[in-house]
């Protein structure tokens, strides 16, 4: 039933993609280029650390708004964004995508949307791979997914697959990827009581976007299975994407890590007045970080043996002692941590949590608290507002709470914490 979806998307044949098996883990691709492998990690690394993806480097800022004005062109509506804190939903604390925003009232036909189609670039929180933040070079608590949504009706289509994977393809090609490099990867999507097919946009190892073509509904009766759940068919269809505004502003810039792309005063604010003992800016350091970050690219989960098994193929790879190594990586991945983990409390107190032992308080006292560790274990002379200051700085807009008020709340959860 599945499979179906993506055989009917007639973009993909129309302009020279084909179908294919990757050898390593089974799943179908479409690419232009006779390819064996999906190029997706594991069963790839990336090539484009050291050599950008796309024409011209770009920050934060400037890459969110090629994309808003790559969409309103086009006929979407920019509509702001939403609260990290998901005061609207029952069933999670915090935005976790840009659908998010609109399930279930909107998914489900019972309320309309903001505007159809529209684009957003939403700040969403996740916490489940807090272990990984730092380690990885691409692991993120905040991001913001870039999207554009339509919301389609039996009585009034506004566009389905072929266009958005066609939007998607035009937005890569004018960022400067050759068609040819672009690869979508197959892979069902379900989440929030929703499902469907799913194309990842994949160029140089990096998923860049998501698009989901939601049409499915969890049902006990239904007669479609997809992660374990039952799912019948909705009435309307979506069109659900995801463009990584972190790893598009990285694919552009090919640093050894996102961090270093997307937040570099922040990190030099931390490494100048902590105690790494070396220049993140050597050469011979960048080389050691970039290898260490694609080879975390290819292992996924970096815990206990898996983390060993990654240090000792970096020093193998580079010729060097695994003491030697870890001197350097383990200081860095804290620095990366840090930048990391306290933009997204920045966001959180922002936009109204309080820390607390309970609920959506819980979490963001879990973030001070691990900030306040890794400051500790670093020695860092400057204080967590300092770093959440040059973040709002950096970002260039104000949120609900002011700074004051930010400030307060920080200094009495670390006298907490003390």
């Amino acid at each position: 039933m599945i499979e179906k979806e993506y055989l009917d998307i007639s973009y993909l044949p129309d302009n020279g993609f084909v179908r294919r098996k990757c050898k390593i883990c089974g799943k179908y691709f479409w690419s232009i280029e006779d390819k064996e492998i999906c190029g997706d990690p594991p069963c790839t690394s990336y090539t484009f650390i050291g050599n950008p993806a796309f024409k011209k480097p770009m920050k934060l800022d400037e890459m969110r708004e090629y994309y808003l004005n790559f969409f309103e062109k086009r006929d979407h509506a920019r509509i702001e964004r939403y609260p990290v804190v998901a005061r609207w939903r029952d069933d999670i604390y915090l935005t976790i995508a840009s659908i998010a925003d609109f399930q279930p009232f909107v998914t489900s036909g019972v309320a309309p949307p903001p505007a159809n189609p529209l684009t957003i670039s939403q700040p969403c929180i996740r916490m489940d791979d807090l272990d990984s933040v730092g380690r990885t070079g691409r692991h993120l608590t905040l991001f913001e997914m870039m999207a554009h949504h339509a919301f389609n009706y039996p009585e009034k289509e506004i566009y389905w697959k072929s266009k958005t994977v066609e939007y998607c393809t035009d937005l890569l090609v004018e960022l400067g990827v050759k068609k040819e490099d672009i690869i979508y990867k197959e892979e069902p999507w379900a989440g929030g009581g929703n499902a469907g097919p799913c194309l990842e946009a994949l160029v140089g190892g990096l998923e860049l976007a998501t698009l989901v073509f939601m049409n499915l509904e969890v049902h006990t009766n239904g007669d479609i299975e997809i992660k374990g759940e039952k799912y019948r068919k909705m009435d309307n269809y979506i069109v659900d994407t995801g463009y990584g505004l972190e790893r598009f502003v990285w694919a552009s810039q090919g640093t050894p890590t996102v961090y270093d792309a997307i937040f570099p005063e922040v990190i030099d604010e931390i490494t100048n007045n902590s105690n790494i003992g070396f220049s993140k800016d050597d050469e011979e350091i960048k080389r050691i970080i970039g290898e260490s970050s694609k080879l975390a690219g290819v292992m996924g989960e970096l815990r206990g043996e898996r983390l060993l098994e990654l240090r000792q193929n970096v020093a193998s790879k580079l010729g060097i002692d695994v003491k030697v190594l870890e001197k350097i990586v383990n200081p860095m991945e804290k620095v990366y941590a840090l930048a990391d983990h306290t933009r997204a409390i920045l966001f959180m107190l922002g936009d109204g949590l309080i820390p607390s032992n309970a609920g959506a308080g819980y979490l963001a006292r879990l973030m001070i608290r691990r900030s306040l560790r890794l400051a500790e274990e670093l020695e860092l002379s400057s204080k967590l507002i300092d770093l959440l200051e040059l973040h709002r700085k950096i970002l260039g807009f104000e949120f609900e709470v002011p700074m004051d008020t930010i400030y307060e709340i920080l200094e009495l959860e670390e006298n907490r914490y003390r």
